[in-house]
């Protein structure tokens, strides 16, 4: 095969990998659960998802696979890390903060050394804050 005959087939994938990727891809189908609770929990996060609403709320990262939020109060240092740009040690001073005072708003995240600005814009959709604060036994699981 000659150099002519390599770029022009080349270029013949190229254009069609870019036809591919212009076409319409199909919606993403909704979530399988509608109503996901935790079957079986490994440390502080839910390892199997039931589906039948019926049990404990899911904990961890496994509220994110389902559209579910974290709540900065309650969550993990590990589930925490699972967040665009926190990492162990941003995850360890969002805990000691909350410890020192909870938060009561996602904003309220500003607080904790290291986040600014555009931290807390990519990660506040992934955040909620709920009613009431965080609960004793939550921060003792999550320890």
């Amino acid at each position: 095969m000659t150099r002519e005959d390599r770029a022009a087939r080349a270029a013949f994938v190229l254009a069609a990998g870019l036809f591919l990727l212009s076409l319409p891809w199909p919606e993403p189908a909704s979530p399988p659960c509608s109503a996901p609770v935790e079957a079986r929990a490994l440390a502080d996060r839910s390892w199997q998802v039931r589906c039948d609403g019926q049990g404990p709320p899911l904990r961890g990262p496994a509220r994110l696979l389902f559209g579910l939020r974290l709540d900065p109060n309650r969550a993990s240092a590990s589930s925490l890390e699972v967040l665009p740009g926190i990492g162990p040690a941003r995850a360890a001073a969002i805990v000691a903060e909350r410890e020192r005072r909870p938060f009561r708003r996602v904003d309220e995240l500003r607080r904790v050394h290291g986040i600014g600005p555009r931290t807390l814009a990519r990660i506040a959709p992934w955040l909620e804050v709920h009613a009431g604060g965080p609960r004793p036994a939550d921060l003792q699981e999550n320890r």
